[in-house]
């Protein structure tokens, strides 16, 4: 296939997924009024979805088209890395999900009080066979060809890749997993009018989530805390329904939730009234970001390391294949030495369910059609999902030793693991790991992610009269965070998931969050044109008032600031930030071409940490100006038959909104920024944008 948009790939066997998607609810629902004041709702509900997709180039032998050999599995097109802007090679496999709930709630109302009160039952089931990168990945690292010394400024990936040599591979193989969990809530809710000026709203709510679990107990988990009696390392791994329950996490039961409001009317007139309230909440845990380690049963990854775990070599060529079988899903079978010379992963046992903290208080006051609006609101997250960090991470006290910690040194474990950590010697730096016969000890989602958001909010909204409505809404807030895992981020930001020194500083992660928007705001309006048929001006002809009448114009207009940026890109065998030379890199009148001032991040002397925060305090990127106009013509024929025509322009005054910089820092011999790309703005957002539509709705 030929390449597409000047692409030198081929499309669409690379560049293309082939999905289907479909889904089926049902929904039963019985409102009983028992008696005048009393009415009971019962509900119950099963949705279902059924997700199949599939590479473009999946069974097309794509490796072996390439030249590789049969070891590489023929699945799909290699995923490579090697220091040019890479692409996805997709996956091959099959999603679906189950949710059954049955819910029931009684309402009464007795004197001033209304009291609700009732519970509600949740099954969620998740199938998941997800291929992704069944052909393996292939990383090919500037440091083959750069200065093992001093690699700041030296070597260069795709030099890498034309030598052929591979520093580390990893190469999956699936069997599925079947994810399930369940909730249990009750509540109890008094809406109490203790005056005709003053209303409180007393509850509390109880839920109960089980962590997610393999309905097939294919679960696995390393246990650091507990010796091998394979070999007396310490370190093992268990296995649900074996070494531990059907879940590693224990269960929590702490989800109390208490609710308090209050409406005061101040003047008795019903014209202004405070409002304020507390509450706390449980997000759903039964999504990915709980999901156990399948490793073993669903999922096997092996890795390929070089030698001795000494990244200053290769750990095979490219077109040799790879050097040994990968391992097989063998389940519990595979013992407490399972992936012994790998990397395994971590849950941790005193996990918390996350928890939302939210209040906040806000005045409105009323003026015939017009109502303003003045508050404060916040949210306090804890025990949130945080990115994983490496248990198995180097004391930072050994960083002193700086380039000696590449030298080999005789390996306690020689001939006693398997792979690249048996040979007879492996790096001091590797010697010197907590568990030096294991890769990375990766701690899988630890509750330790929290967050706290601070919001003015004002709003004034005019009610559709007179054909006008109009809502103007501000919020000036503040979202500061850590390491929270998020599993989708706002467009216009960056990621920062991750740590830089994640076993011994977390606390250095807490920053403004990537998606902060310090002010935004948001004018809507409608305007209903005074033509036609029972309007101020109309025609004595019913064919002109349908000519003239049913026109309305709507205009929406955001203005917002842009987000945080985070910079990435130290190379210096310990950092993954750069160092701050201690001055801003804010710039008075920041252009495309130069956002932000480049020349205050250096890289970090070797072994150290960067001191760059995770995000920058004060630069952000390119705010937003957006005007979106659309003009609507309606038609009726008849009672139930009308004719819509649209005419609808996005960014309609063409105003250039330009999209954040380059933020990866690439350090030269120098330790400044030798990339062209940073803090250079290359793309903007769309552009105006026209169209035109006509409707017949019956």
């Amino acid at each position: 296939d030929g390449g597409v948009g000047g692409s030198p790939y081929p499309d669409p066997m690379v560049r293309q997924r082939i999905d289907n998607f479909v889904t089926h609810n049902l929904i039963l629902n019985d409102t009983h009024t028992v008696n005048l004041s009393t009415i009971n709702e019962f509900r119950a509900g099963v949705a279902r979805s059924y997700f199949p997709f599939r590479a473009k180039s999946y069974g097309e032998n794509m490796p072996q088209k390439l030249g590789l050999p049969a070891s590489v599995p023929a699945d799909v097109f290699p995923f490579i890395s090697n220091g040019l802007t890479g692409f996805s090679t997709f996956a091959a496999g099959l999603r679906g999900t189950l949710i059954l709930q049955a819910y029931d709630m009684v309402t009464m109302t007795r004197g001033n009080h209304t009291v609700k009160y009732g519970g509600e039952w949740r099954s969620l089931q998740a199938n998941n066979l997800n291929a992704s990168n069944s052909s393996g990945v292939y990383n090919f690292p500037a440091t083959l060809t750069g200065n093992p010394q001093s690699p700041s400024g030296s070597g260069f990936g795709f030099a890498t890749f034309l030598l052929g040599s591979v520093g580390t591979a990893t190469l999956p193989t699936f069997l599925g997993a079947s994810n399930s969990g369940y909730s249990l809530s009750g509540w109890l809710q008094d809406d109490w009018k203790v005056t005709r000026r003053f209303t409180l709203n007393l509850g509390f709510r109880y839920d109960f989530q089980s962590w997610p679990v393999d309905r097939f107990n294919g679960i696995s988990n390393f246990n650091p805390y507990v010796t091998n009696p394979a070999n007396g390392f310490l370190g093992r791994m268990e296995y649900a329904n074996i070494d531990f329950g059907r879940s590693a996490r224990k269960a929590d039961y702490s989800g109390w939730g208490p609710r308090f409001g209050f409406a005061f009317d101040l003047t008795g007139r019903g014209q202004t009234v405070l409002r304020g309230g507390y509450s706390i909440f449980y997000p759903q845990i039964v999504n990915t970001s709980f999901f156990g380690s399948t490793a073993g049963f669903a999922t096997v990854t092996t890795d390929y390391q070089p030698a001795g775990g000494n990244t200053n070599f290769q750990a095979f060529q490219f077109s040799n294949g790879l050097p040994s079988a990968p391992l097989l899903p063998l389940g519990a079978q595979m013992g407490p030495s399972g992936f012994l010379g790998q990397t395994v992963s971590h849950e941790e046992s005193t996990s918390q369910v996350p928890m939302s903290q939210q209040w906040g208080t806000s005045i409105q006051h009323r003026i015939r059609d017009w109502r303003l609006e003045v508050g404060y609101t916040a949210n306090r997250v804890t025990h949130m999902a945080a990115s994983p960090y490496d248990y198995d991470q180097l004391d930072p006290q050994y960083l002193t030793l700086g380039l000696a910690l590449q030298n080999n040194v005789p390996n306690p474990y020689a001939g006693k693991v398997p792979g690249a950590l048996g040979n007879a010697t492996i790096t001091r730096q590797q010697s010197l790991r907590p568990y030096p016969y294991y890769n990375a000890v990766n701690v899988l989602a630890p509750t330790l992610g929290s967050s706290i958001y601070h919001a003015m909010v004002v709003s004034v909204e005019k009610r559709l009269s007179s054909g006008i409505s109009l809502l103007v809404s501000y919020t000036n807030g503040k979202l500061m965070s850590d390491s929270i895992l998020t599993t989708a981020i706002a467009a216009e930001a960056g990621s920062s998931n991750g740590y830089q020194n994640g076993k011994f500083n977390r606390a250095a992660e807490w920053s403004i969050d990537p998606t902060d928007v310090s002010q935004r705001i948001v004018i809507s309006g409608l305007y209903e044109l005074p033509f036609g048929q029972g309007k101020r001006f109309s025609a004595s002809s019913t064919a002109l008032n349908h000519l003239i009448g049913g026109w309305q114009l709507n205009l929406i207009n955001t203005m917002q600031t842009g987000n945080p940026l985070v910079v990435r890109g130290a190379n210096n065998f310990a950092a993954n930030r750069p160092n701050s030379t201690g001055k801003s890199a804010k710039l008075e009148n920041p252009t495309a071409a130069r956002w932000f001032d480049t020349m205050q991040f250096v890289n970090p002397p070797n072994y150290t940490f960067g001191n760059l925060g995770r995000t920058l305090p004060d630069v952000r990127s390119p705010g937003t100006i957006n005007f979106d106009l659309s003009v609507v013509k309606d038609t009726v024929i008849k009672e139930k038959l009308r004719v819509q025509l649209r005419g609808e322009s996005f960014n309609v005054l063409n105003k250039v909104n330009l999209r954040a910089p380059g933020v990866s820092f690439s350090a030269g011999a120098a330790g400044t920024n030798i990339s062209g790309n940073f803090g250079l703005i290359t793309a903007a957002r769309d552009a105006r944008i026209i169209q035109v539509a006509l409707k017949l709705i019956f």
